[in-house]
Formats: structure tokens, C-alpha cells, sequence
């Protein structure tokens, strides 16, 4: 049978034990809240956005979700349960952006924006071919009218990086293995252009930005459709410039 005396001990030892639980369970919520910072929060998701309806809406819609972007203030509109059933039936498409390949450019990303919101198209450099420009004249004509088209390049890109160092080793016919001599082809004239030299960080991003505006200039010369669209002001083609390291998608034309 436990003395008296050793109860009280008992009793002691467990309250201790308590109160350092408590205590160490009041440190590491302290610790935890110490290491929310603001940087680390997204403001509340947002179910419907509004639709852009005119190429000014839509650009400034674009530019309203790069900045949250770079903001982290991302609102990832239209990606509930409900737009995805209610696109599944019929999609709205707002905008056409036609960018790089690259992984690290996903366009609903970098402008914040959902399910159906936008056409995506791809191609390394973001240069054209006969099926890419059959895709965008889709996204302009009935039923969608898509009021914008954006040419997004990117900094750092390595199609661009390819050709240009293809182009030291022979400036007037860079050659790049197999079918990536289709891209090589498009940026090396734009390169030309440029007057460009070597291949470093400078070279590339002044020849990104260029072909940028060249392939928005292509792709009018090149559809009727799309320039009719656009000589009608149904639809814009803009080019920009998406910064890998900063986030910030500089606009070249609008």
C-alpha cells in the first residue's frame, strides 16, 4: 500500500509532466505562427470570374492576374467543381496564348486564371507552323471570336539559345539535329536582324523579345482570318516577354 508521501510525489511529477507538455506545445504553435509570413499567404479563392469581353478587358484582365502572380495574391478563379462541369458542356475561352514549350511557362499559372479561360498553344522558340496557325484561326472564328492572341516568349529560351549557338559554327546555315532545324530555320533570320553576336544571356533575351514581335507580325501576314479579324477589331495580336526569375510578363505591344 503507497504511503501518503508518495502520492504527493506522484502527483508532483505528473503536474510537471503537464505543464512542460503545455509549455512545449505553446513554444511550437509559437513557432509555427512565427513562420507564416505574409509572403506564404493566398488571398480566398475566387469561383467565378468575370469574362474579359473586348481585347482592352482581356489584356488588362491578363496583366490584373500576372500581377497577383507576382504578388502571391493568386485568386485561382474558375477551377471549382462547378466550371469544370459547366465547361465540360461548352468552353469560353477569353484569350489564345501561343508560348514556348518550356516547362516552366504555363500560361494559367503565370496569369492566375481557370478552367476554360484560356487556349493554350505551344511550340519551341513559339514559332509557327501550318497547323499551330490552323489552331489559333479556331480560336478567332464562330463560336468562339477569341478577342486576343498573345505571342509569349521567354527568357532564357533554349530554342533561341540553340540557334544562336548553331549559328557560331555557321552563321549562314545553322543546322540543329532533326526536326529542330524547323524552329533553328524561323529564329535564325530574326537573329540576322538583330545583329547579334555569341550566345550569352544578352544575345538570347534581345533575340526572344524580337521574335516575339516577329511571330505576332507572321501570324497576320500569314492567316486571312486572323487579319481580317483583326482589321475588323474583333481580335488583337500582342507579344510579350515572361521573366523566369522575377514572374513579370513584360508587354511589348497592345
Amino acid at each position: 500500500m503507497p504511503r501518503p508521501t508518495d502520492t504527493v510525489v506522484t502527483a508532483h511529477v505528473t503536474s510537471r509532466r503537464k505543464l512542460l507538455a503545455g509549455a512545449t506545445g505553446l513554444i511550437a504553435l509559437a513557432s509555427l505562427n512565427a513562420c507564416s509570413t505574409p509572403e506564404a499567404t493566398e488571398t480566398a479563392p475566387v469561383a467565378h470570374a468575370e469574362t474579359p469581353k473586348t481585347p482592352d478587358e482581356v489584356l488588362k484582365a491578363l496583366k490584373e492576374g500576372n500581377q497577383r502572380y507576382l504578388s502571391n495574391e493568386l485568386q485561382h478563379p474558375n477551377q471549382d467543381e462547378e466550371r469544370r462541369d459547366e465547361q465540360a458542356e461548352h468552353q469560353s475561352p477569353f484569350a489564345l496564348i501561343h508560348g514556348c514549350v518550356d516547362s516552366r511557362v504555363t500560361p494559367e499559372l503565370l496569369f492566375d486564371q481557370g478552367i476554360g479561360d484560356l487556349f493554350v498553344t505551344r511550340t519551341a522558340g513559339a514559332v509557327l507552323d501550318d497547323t499551330l496557325v490552323g489552331s489559333m484561326e479556331f480560336a478567332v472564328s464562330e463560336p468562339y471570336s477569341v478577342p486576343l492572341l498573345v505571342i509569349l516568349g521567354h527568357t532564357a529560351c533554349g530554342a533561341v539559345t540553340g540557334t544562336l549557338q548553331a549559328m557560331e559554327k555557321n552563321a549562314d546555315n545553322p543546322e540543329l539535329p532533326g526536326e529542330m532545324d524547323d524552329f533553328a530555320e524561323q529564329i535564325a533570320p530574326v537573329a540576322r536582324k538583330e545583329n547579334v553576336s555569341g550566345s550569352d544571356a544578352d544575345a538570347v533575351n534581345k533575340v526572344v523579345k524580337a521574335n516575339a514581335i516577329a511571330v505576332a507580325q507572321q501570324l497576320v501576314e500569314r492567316s486571312v482570318i486572323i487579319r481580317k479579324a483583326v482589321q475588323e477589331k474583333r481580335t488583337r495580336v500582342v507579344s510579350a516577354v515572361y521573366d523566369l526569375q522575377t514572374g513579370e510578363v513584360s508587354w511589348l505591344e497592345s
